[in-house]
Order: C-alpha cells, then sequence, then structure tokens
C-alpha cells in the first residue's frame, strides 16, 4: 500500500517526520499543511511490505461504518475515487486508512472497485467482491455497497452466534487450568512443607495425589507449560488445512454439537447464496461461493457435489437430494419452489439463523451441567486434600 516518509517543519521551527498512508503527494502535501499546521522539507514513498495486502485485517464494526457512509456518499452522487478518498481521510491510521488509500489509490488507476477489493481477501471475501463486481457492471454500484452492508452484519451475526457458543466451555476450561497452576507452584508445596515439619508421614490418598501433582510440576515445569498449552495446540492444529477436515467431521460426530453445527453452516450457505442471486450472479457461481463460506468441510464438499451435478444439467433440488448431506427439509423446500431460489434461500436463511441460537443454547444447557459437575469435584477433592490432613493432626493430638 502507498506509504510516505515525510519530513516537515512546523511554525514554531521544529523539525518532525512521520510516516503515513496517503493516496498521492498531494493528499498527503494537503494533509500535512491543513491538519499539522506544517512546511515540508523532503517526501520520499517506502517500499512496500511482502504481503501486506493479503495480511491486512480491519474489525468488523469499522467496515460496515465505512460501508455505511460510503453507501451515503454514493447515493448522495459523489463519485466512488472522492468517496473512497474521504473515507481514507477519515479513517483511523493503521490498517484501515491503509486499506481505504490502497483502494482509492487503484480505482484511479484501474477505474474498478470489485477488482481493487480482490487484494483484500482477509476483509472482502469472494461473495463480497462477486456482489461488487455485479452492481459495479450493472450500473448500480450504491446498491451494491448496500448489499454488502447487509451480508457483512449478516456474516457476523451469525459468528457473533458461533463465538457465544465457545466462549463458556473456554472460559471455564481457562480458569480451572489457571486455578490448577496456583494451586500447584504456590499453596501445595507450602501445605506440604508444613505438613512434614510437624512429622506427619502418613497422607491419606486424595492429598496424597494432589501433592503428587504438585510435584511433579514442580519438578518438570515444561512438561507442565507443555500440558497447559496441549488444549490451545490442539486447536490450532484442527484449524490447519491438513487436519480441519478431520475436526469437522469429529464436530459432526457429537450428538449434541452436530445440531448447532448444522444450523450454523446451512445459514451461512443460505445468506451467502441469498445475497449473491440478487445480485444477478448465476446459480453454479453462487454455489461455489457458498461451498467457500460454509466453515465446514463436510458441508463445503456437499455444495461442491450439488455444483457439479447443476453443470451436468440437474436441477438445483435433485443435486442437494443426490449430495447426501443436506436435512430433508432443506431438500423438500428447494425442489418445491426451484422457481424462486432466492425467497426460498432467504426464507431458509432467516430459520436457521433463529434455529442457529436455540440450537446453541441447548447445547450450552447440556454442556454446562457436565462442566459444572466437573469444577465441583475438582473444588472438593482440593479441599478434601487440604481439610483431612488437618483433622488427622487434630485427631492424634486428642
Amino acid at each position: 500500500m502507498p506509504r510516505f516518509r515525510a519530513r516537515f517543519v512546523g511554525r514554531s521551527g521544529r523539525r518532525s517526520a512521520t510516516t503515513i498512508d496517503a493516496v498521492d503527494l498531494a493528499s498527503l502535501a494537503e494533509h500535512i499543511e491543513s491538519h499539522r499546521k506544517a512546511f515540508i522539507v523532503d517526501i520520499r514513498r517506502m517500499a512496500p511490505r511482502a504481503r501486506a495486502l493479503e495480511r491486512t485485517r480491519i474489525p468488523g464494526s469499522m467496515l460496515l461504518a465505512a460501508l455505511d457512509s460510503l453507501e451515503l456518499m454514493l447515493v448522495s452522487g459523489v463519485r466512488i475515487n472522492t468517496a473512497l478518498r474521504r473515507l481514507a481521510d477519515c479513517a483511523p491510521a493503521g490498517n484501515a486508512r491503509g486499506l481505504w488509500t490502497e483502494v482509492a489509490r487503484r480505482v484511479e488507476e484501474a477505474g474498478r472497485f470489485g477488482e481493487s477489493l480482490r487484494q483484500f481477501p482477509r476483509v472482502f471475501n469472494e461473495s463480497m467482491v462477486g456482489i461488487i463486481t455485479a452492481h459495479e457492471a450493472s450500473g448500480r454500484l450504491p446498491d451494491g455497497v448496500r448489499h454488502v452492508r447487509d451480508y457483512v452484519a449478516q456474516m457476523r451475526g451469525i459468528r457473533r452466534e458461533s463465538l457465544r457458543g465457545l466462549a463458556y466451555p473456554v472460559l471455564v476450561l481457562a480458569v480451572g487450568l489457571g486455578a490448577t497452576a496456583v494451586l500447584c507452584v504456590f499453596t501445595l508445596p507450602r501445605f506440604s512443607k508444613m505438613l512434614r515439619d510437624i512429622g506427619m508421614t502418613k497422607i491419606n490418598p486424595v492429598t496424597g495425589f494432589f501433592f503428587t501433582l504438585s510435584d511433579v510440576v514442580l519438578r518438570h515445569p515444561f512438561c507442565a507449560l507443555a500440558a497447559l498449552a496441549a488444549p490451545a495446540v490442539a486447536v490450532w492444529l484442527g484449524l490447519r488445512p491438513r487436519f480441519r477436515p478431520r475436526l469437522d467431521r469429529m464436530m459432526l460426530g457429537i450428538p449434541v454439537v452436530r445440531e448447532a453445527v448444522e444450523a450454523l453452516c446451512m445459514a451461512r450457505i443460505c445468506v451467502t447464496y441469498c445475497a449473491m442471486s440478487e445480485s444477478g450472479i448465476r446459480i453454479v457461481e453462487a454455489l461455489e461461493t457458498c461451498a467457500a463460506v460454509a466453515g465446514n468441510d463436510t458441508y463445503s464438499r456437499g455444495i461442491g457435489r450439488v455444483v457439479a451435478a447443476v453443470r451436468e444439467n440437474a436441477t438445483v433440488g435433485d443435486a442437494f437430494e443426490q449430495s447426501g448431506v443436506f436435512a430433508p427439509e432443506v431438500v423438500l423446500a428447494i425442489k418445491s419452489s426451484e422457481a424462486a431460489l432466492p425467497q426460498v434461500f432467504r426464507k431458509l436463511g432467516a430459520y436457521f439463523e433463529s434455529e442457529a441460537k436455540h440450537r446453541i443454547a441447548l447445547a450450552l444447557g447440556l454442556i454446562e451441567p457436565v462442566m459444572l459437575l466437573f469444577v465441583l469435584a475438582w473444588v472438593l477433592g482440593v479441599a478434601l486434600a487440604v481439610v483431612l490432613p488437618v483433622v488427622e493432626v487434630v485427631n492424634e493430638i486428642h
């Protein structure tokens, strides 16, 4: 992205330097003279960092706000390059300003807004780029920006539901591991030393288990750290492309979790297809995009089989039925209304969005008691490990 190193002199005579993103030298000079009230001494363009565009990310809330502003300016008759320059000027310093600065520069060079967004795959996925490109080709760019904004908001809502389902188990696991580490490193060693000092040699099995655990942690700290990091490493490995299909199949094999995963995947697929089809994109291309955003390898492969069947002149409903992945009610809804697929997918998307909330709440309602029982059992074990030796000492004294 265009990044410049500028040296300037303020009105007080003090020299300063800054690194800033700008569309061109003229806009950079105007920014320094108007905002910093300074006179430019020297400006040089910095060499772009390798793969910087592909790694760029911005928060979803910031993206929604920018799309709202962009749509408002386009509807008001502002040209796309002028609107993008304004977004770059108003964006906070960092990735957001760099993104809109680079998009504005590429639009002014090539004249294509959709292709400019393709340089930022972590912000604008293929479905978003396809929507913008289709509306741009038909001369309805403000409508395309609005469609993308609505699509991003819906997908954020679906993602929020999936994160809500993971928050409680992750929090309980993190707190449990942290409390266990503090117990083994600080509390139990001191308690063990106190019992040895008073001459107590016979230890009950519960206390002996926790003392042994504490000794192992203190003698092998690197092994203990590896055990603490094992859950995070397992999740990281599971999300790698090589192991992701196995993790996805495992998630679909858990009875309670399966329904929630199915609802989330179907919500993503239906929302994406609806957004793509309403933008005038062909069925095959829309389904290919759905496969990329399904969020589960099994459903992505299922959509891939649907695309292959449609390419061989099968109807969409028959293709969904032949894939063997989708629920019977989904197949029936699609087969019975193939003449109005966008409306069917819109209704299915709304249904599965609400169903995802219900199924995640149901899954949490079943998982929470299990985790609570596990935590209570662990706390009871710790309490017995501390209390039983005290009771034995008191009995010996009497």
